[in-house]
């Protein structure tokens, strides 16, 4: 006598499809949690050995740059004292590139607080402008008061001051830099940096903020990336509007807060 089989509940497609992703996500976000570990521990080697040769390489440097600046007499040649100027500034240049290899490394101690990103964007403009009245440059503003964000200070102007010398430094023979700022109508605050330099194509703007890509000639692109790094902690979003010969516009957004 034959039993009849009893009509087992099947599952749907949608149900095993919903479990086959449910169990795909959850498989990436244990790698990723893995792979998280692994960055962290690789992160402390780098940020460790960063410190360490940056005290044991800047020792030497700053004793070669101060013999230079005593054998920079003024009887000397002007060939003689031409040599000395150029060491001394690629003494500095190399001091710069070990900055920013310490702010890539080093691991974030950020002191967060409400900012108000107007007052950090004009006293940026005034510190460029500062140091490059030769230059030819312009600023133009356009900032509204009282654009508050969180963020660290700090680290705020270290970006801003990054953005800020880009633009002054793609226009060799001058032209004008645009500065904005203003709250959106969804409480968000945009920063704008435009500039009328050499500009870009699209493959150079999407390689912005990788690491060592750089358009200038002696640049290493750690400043870029580490500016991106920043204003991406900041939940910040960058929109990176460029034309070759004609100019560059940085659009940067922020979430909000209040005072």
């Amino acid at each position: 006598m034959l039993r009849k089989r009893k009509n087992r509940p099947r599952a749907s497609p949608i149900t095993v499809t919903w479990f086959c992703t449910v169990l795909i996500e959850k498989i990436r976000e244990t790698q990723q949690l893995r792979m998280d570990v692994q960055d962290s521990e690789k992160f402390r080697v780098i940020s460790e050995l960063t410190g360490v040769f940056a005290h044991e390489i800047r020792n030497p440097m700053q004793v070669s740059r101060g013999f230079l600046q005593l054998l920079d007499e003024p009887d000397l040649p002007y060939r003689q004292k031409e040599y000395i100027k150029l060491s001394i500034e690629e003494l500095d240049r190399a001091n710069e590139i070990i900055d920013d290899f310490l702010a890539l490394g080093k691991p974030s101690n950020s002191t967060y607080g409400t900012v108000n990103v107007s007052e950090q964007l004009k006293r940026t403009a005034s510190l460029i402008q500062t140091f490059n009245v030769n230059q030819q440059v312009e600023f133009q503003t356009d900032i509204q008061d009282d654009c508050w964000m969180r963020a660290d200070p700090q680290k705020l102007n270290q970006s801003l001051l990054n953005f800020l010398k880009n633009a002054v430094e793609s226009m060799p023979n001058g032209g004008t830099v645009s500065l904005s700022c203003h709250k959106t109508v969804d409480g968000h605050i945009r920063l704008t940096v435009k500039d009328q330099g050499i500009g870009m194509n699209p493959k150079q703007v999407q390689r912005l903020g990788s690491p060592y890509y750089s358009l200038k000639e002696k640049g290493t692109g750690l400043g870029m990336m580490v500016s991106y790094q920043i204003i991406h902690s900041f939940k910040g979003k960058i929109r990176v509007e460029s034309e070759e010969g004609v100019g560059t516009e940085f659009d940067i957004e922020f979430p909000g807060a209040e005072p």
